[in-house]
């Protein structure tokens, strides 16, 4: 009766609300655009900074990882080194299952089968889009014997539905996952939560310039 409700966390009572600010130039690490990190509300080590910023052509991602690259590995990523990607382009908190605008994306520091990142959402219903062409997903990244950084843009014509001219604000969440080790995520302990199937986790962000 109770096997598809939330783990009970605090943050699980509020509909988290954030800004992502509109890039300004092409310089990610800046204060404007950092993500709190909130794992210490359900005791989870925080090793990693992440800054998140939009264009009207893309949404833009910053990860400085402070933990050795080891192994990239698909299908089986979230046994290696790996960082999953969430997004809502419309925000469609009432829904509890993936919709059309919902978007889940996995990203390595290493090239895996001639891609940096693919497109892995599973859909239940037909409410759903075709998957993005990793062609068109971008990702730089620099690698150092103990931290590695991913800089990702995710273009408009792999995100179903964006338009931050339309629709002011989207959902976000992220999980980072380490080979052997722990995984870091935003807002809920995805030891007790499946949020690739629950976009009603994702927070809110609302697109300001």
């Amino acid at each position: 009766m109770f096997e598809n409700l939330p783990h009970i966390n605090g943050l699980n009572f509020f509909d988290l609300r954030l800004e992502s600010h509109k890039l300004k130039g092409k310089n990610l690490v800046n204060k404007k655009y950092l993500i709190p990190n909130l794992g210490k509300y359900f005791s989870q080590e925080d090793f990693a900074s992440i800054y998140f910023a939009y264009t009207d052509e893309s949404l833009n991602f910053y990860f400085d990882v402070k933990h050795s690259f080891t192994k990239a590995e698909f299908p089986e990523y979230r046994r290696a080194d790996s960082i999953e990607i969430f997004i809502d382009t419309r925000s469609l908190k009432t829904k509890g299952y993936l919709t059309k605008f919902c978007h889940h994306f996995v990203f390595f520091a290493k090239e895996v089968s001639g891609y940096f990142g693919k497109e892995v959402t599973r859909f239940k219903l037909d409410d759903m889009h075709n998957l993005a062409d990793e062609k068109n997903l971008v990702a730089e990244s620099i690698i150092k014997p103990s931290s590695y950084i991913l800089n990702i843009e995710i273009p408009k014509k792999a995100l179903f539905g964006f338009d931050p001219n339309d629709t002011k604000h989207i959902s976000f969440t992220y999980r980072i996952n380490r080979y052997q080790d722990l995984c870091q995520s935003f807002n809920v302990d995805t030891k007790c939560n499946k949020i690739e199937k629950n976009p009603f986790l994702w927070p809110k962000f609302d697109l300001v310039d």
